[in-house]
């Protein structure tokens, strides 16, 4: 009898030792499940980002493209200006 209450001596203190490690192992689950389910709402958020930049990247790709044109067509209705104005002076000129 004696040798099993030794034998229970020793093994309480380690019983309490690996329920206190089981309860921190839990616990730094719990911690870590957390983390991680905070990481793929982050990723989640950041794929949307990325896809709406791709669409902004478009459509600034697109709002340069209508800029050059529009330069364009200043610059030939500014040609035509100018050409009507040396007509007008020449007109003007003879008469």
């Amino acid at each position: 009898m004696l040798g099993k209450e030794v034998m229970m001596q020793k093994i309480q203190p380690a019983l309490e030792r690996l329920l206190k490690a089981v309860d921190r192992l839990t616990a730094e689950h719990a911690r870590l499940s957390e983390a991680g389910e905070e990481m793929l709402g982050k990723l989640a958020e950041l794929e949307t980002l990325e896809v709406e930049c791709a669409h902004l990247r478009t459509e600034v790709s697109t709002l340069k493209k209508q800029n050059q044109n529009l330069e364009s067509s200043q610059k030939r209705a500014a040609t035509q200006v100018e050409k009507a104005m040396r007509q007008i002076d020449d007109v003007l000129g003879e008469a």
